[in-house]
Formats: structure tokens, sequence, C-alpha cells
């Protein structure tokens, strides 16, 4: 209570409009702590519950990826999955949270500078005991008035590129829906394709086991022993090989779906791989194409908040011009009114530097366009081109099946009455699971190309049946 006699004389000696001015204070936002605890990590790597991934499917709002009703029941088809990973995956989380940065400097490329209160004192002291003296007082109010001469341009910029940020997220989520999705079909086909390479492997080691015997009996030569293992190893990489893209294309599902490590993915097949529809060509694809990719019109619109900047940085050339007014009295006392006016004298400093960087930064964002445009341009007749000896080869694997599985069929009856010799009947059985496991994987690349002619035309092509 000892400094309210001083509060009090100083609030006499201030106006009122400086108190006003310092109460705006109260409405400015309060700093609130947010550590990086072990408990607040924890429990933002938790899983969203599946009923709220369900419903955030189900109203989903995107420019390419359509809303969709999760059912779940016995696993989660590859398009279930595209869609829970855009709902649930930790960094697209952390990657949305662009929006609001953008968002936030939107409203801040709005906000106008503030006008300048200046209040001073002259209070008269030592020996001079003159009666007519006071204190002499001064305020002003001033405010730079050249902010409305970028104001314009500066909002038109920070609005373009939240846009640019709004489209790039949605484009960044699309492709991690794709590449979920790719993910899930791949991991359907390594499940497919390893139990054949565990079959060529078991019959390779039991024919490895039985050339043993034979080169111990001297029926066969050590050549012969040596074309056997050699015929086993590679079937034992090749079924390492699958393990392993198996593991590691489940480790990163897991981590898109913020699943912990180990937990079990419950995928099903859907009712028919997605295709491609019969007419794809070229011309047709490319057609709109930078109208249909995020992330070019991303760009676009990024050029345009780069075009804004520059403008706005050229008429920030102009000299700065602070207006002001005040009222003021010295201690004799002899009150006065007035205004001022305070002029940048544009020297050493016109702005020259922001002008060169808004120049090189738009000419940079417009050969980057250029370039994005030519590889996707070149990326779709790449594809094209692959996907027509992809789907030659896939053909001619289904058409020999047939006539494998009837040969291993007869070799089977052969053997039951007699007329077939044990490695006969394993070639026969190695040949068929060879030729479906090149199928399946034919038949993956064929759907991975698929995808990938989605990406660089930007559009949605296969068919989504559930």
């Amino acid at each position: 209570m000892a400094d309210l006699p001083r509060f009090r004389t100083a609030r006499r000696l201030l106006p009122r409009g400086v108190w006003a001015a310092a109460g705006l204070l109260g409405g400015c936002a309060a700093y609130q702590p947010q550590p990086l605890a072990p408990e607040a990590v924890a429990a933002a790597l938790q899983p969203p519950p599946l009923a709220s991934v369900k419903v955030a499917a189900a109203a989903l709002r995107h420019p390419l990826l359509a809303p969709l009703v999760i059912d779940g029941r016995d696993g989660y088809t590859p398009e279930e999955i595209a869609v829970m990973v855009v709902v649930v995956s930790p960094e697209l989380r952390a990657l949305r949270d662009q929006r609001g940065v953008a968002e936030a400097q939107v409203v801040q490329a709005g906000i106008l500078p503030n006008p300048q209160l200046a209040y001073a004192l002259d209070n008269p002291h030592g020996q001079n005991t003159d009666p007519t003296l006071v204190t002499g007082k001064s305020l002003g109010l001033s405010w730079d008035v050249t902010a409305l001469l970028t104001h314009h341009d500066q909002v038109a910029a920070a609005r373009a590129q939240a846009r640019s940020v709004d489209l790039a997220v949605a484009w960044q989520e699309w492709q991690a829906a794709q590449d979920a999705r790719l993910r899930a079909f791949r991991i359907l086909s390594l499940r497919r394709r390893l139990p054949f390479a565990r079959e060529i492997e078991a019959d390779l080691a039991d024919s490895l086991s039985l050339t043993q015997q034979a080169v111990g009996l001297g029926y066969k030569t050590a050549p012969d022993l040596t074309a056997a293992a050699d015929a086993w190893r590679q079937a034992e990489n090749t079924r390492f090989d699958l393990e392993t893209q198996l593991a590691a294309d489940e480790a990163a599902l897991r981590v898109a779906l913020g699943l912990p490590p180990g937990a079990p993915l419950e995928l099903k097949a859907p009712a028919a791989l997605p295709a491609l529809p019969a007419a794809t060509d070229g011309p047709a694809l490319l057609a709109g194409m930078e109208d249909r990719r995020l992330d070019l019109v991303a760009l676009r619109y990024g050029y345009e908040s780069a075009d804004a900047t520059l403008r706005a940085a050229i008429k920030a050339q102009f000299p700065k011009i602070n207006l002001g007014l005040n009222r003021s009295n010295d201690t004799t006392p002899v009150y006065s009114r007035g205004g001022g006016v305070t002029v940048d004298l544009p020297i050493f400093d016109r702005n020259q530097g922001q002008v060169a960087i808004g120049r090189t930064t738009r000419q940079q964002l417009f050969d980057e366009y250029v370039a994005r445009v030519a590889e996707a341009r070149s990326q779709v007749g790449e594809i094209l081109a692959e996907l027509a000896v992809a789907r030659t080869q896939w053909r001619d694997a289904e058409a020999s099946l047939p006539g494998l599985q009837r040969l291993a069929q007869s070799l089977d009856a052969a053997m039951r009455t007699g007329n077939a010799d044990i490695q006969s009947q394993r070639d026969a059985r190695g040949a068929l699971a060879s030729r479906q496991m090149e199928a399946a994987q034919l038949q993956q690349a064929v759907l991975e190309l698929g995808v990938g002619l989605e990406i660089a035309t930007g559009r949605p092509l296969l068919d989504r049946a559930p």
C-alpha cells in the first residue's frame, strides 16, 4: 500500500488517452506453456478410436478422395486403408498444421500498423521559485500512412499462399492415401506369393536330399549335387526377399496408420482388383492435366502470391510518410496545437533488396512450374509404355497357367499309378508355382503402374470397387 500515493500521482499526470491505450493490452493473447512431456507425447501417439475414424472417413471432404463407409468385418480393404491413413496418419496431422500457419499469416497481413501515441512531461525543479511556472506536457498521435499502399497486395499474397498451402496439403494427403493403398495391395500380393515360394523351396530341398542320396549311391555326380544345391539356395533367397519386403511394407503401413510396431494388420482383398479403363491414351490423359493436378494448381497460387509480394515490394519503394497531431505546452506556460509530417529520405534503402528477392522468387516459381509440367507429361508417356509391356507379360503368364496346371495334375495322377517319377512331378509343381508367383507379381506391377498413372495425371482412373 506504500506505493498507492505514487500510483495516484502518476495517474493524475498521464492523460486518459494514455491509460485507455494501455488498457487495450488487456485483450492480448496470453502465453500457455506446452512442454514436450513424455505423457503428452504418449497420449498423442495413441491411435484414435475406430468409431471416430469411421465417422471421419464417412464425412471426408477432399478434392480427390471420396468419403467411404468403413466396414472392417474380416479385415480392411486397400480402399478403406487409404482413407483411414488420411484420417489418422501422425505425419499428415503435422502437415495439416501448415494450414493453421497460413491462415494466421492471412490474418497478420490484413492488420494495419498501430498508430503511435507519445506523451512527455517536463517538470521544473531546482532553485527557481517562479510561481507562474507549470509542468510542461506534450501529447502526440502519429500513423504511418504508407502502409495503405501495400496493404491490398500483402493481403492478396497471403490469401494466395494460404490457398497454395491448402492444395499442397491435399496433394500430400492424396499421395499418402495412394501409397497406403499400394502397400495394402502389395502386402496382399506378397502374402499370396509366399506360399508358392515356400512350396518351391520345400520341393527343391527334397530334391537336394534325394540328389545327395543318389550321389552316395553313385547314380548322380558332383555337378548334379552342385546344381541342386544352387537351385535350393536360390529358392531360399527368393523366400527371404519376399519375407523382407513383406515385413518392410507392413512396418511402413503401421507407421502410416499410427499403430505400434508388431500390431496385426487385418487386410482383405477386394472382390476384384481395380483396373484402368480400356481406352487409356496419352492425349486424353494430358488434356487439362495442369488444372487437375493439385500440386500444379498449388504452384500457380504460389506464383500468384509471389507476384503480389513483388508488387507490394515495388510500392514499398515510396518514401514512408508519417502523419501526426500534437498538443503541448512549455513551463511558462505557452500552449500550442499542431501537426507534423515525417518523410523518409530514400538515400540508402530504396527497398531494392526486397524487390530483387521478389523478382527472383517469382522467376523461381515460374521455372519450377514449367519443370513440373514437363516432368508430369514425360511421366505419363513413360508409364503408358511400361504399362503396355507389363499388361502383355501378365496376359502371357495368365495364359500359360492352365497348361501348367494340367501338366501338374496329370503327373500327380501318374504318380499314384506308378507311371511317373517323383522328380518329374516336383519339377512340374515347381514350374506351376513359379509361374503363379510371376503372374501375381506382374498383376501387382500393372496395378502399381496404374496408380502411378493416377498420380502423374492428377485424377482417379482405377475403378474403386469395394
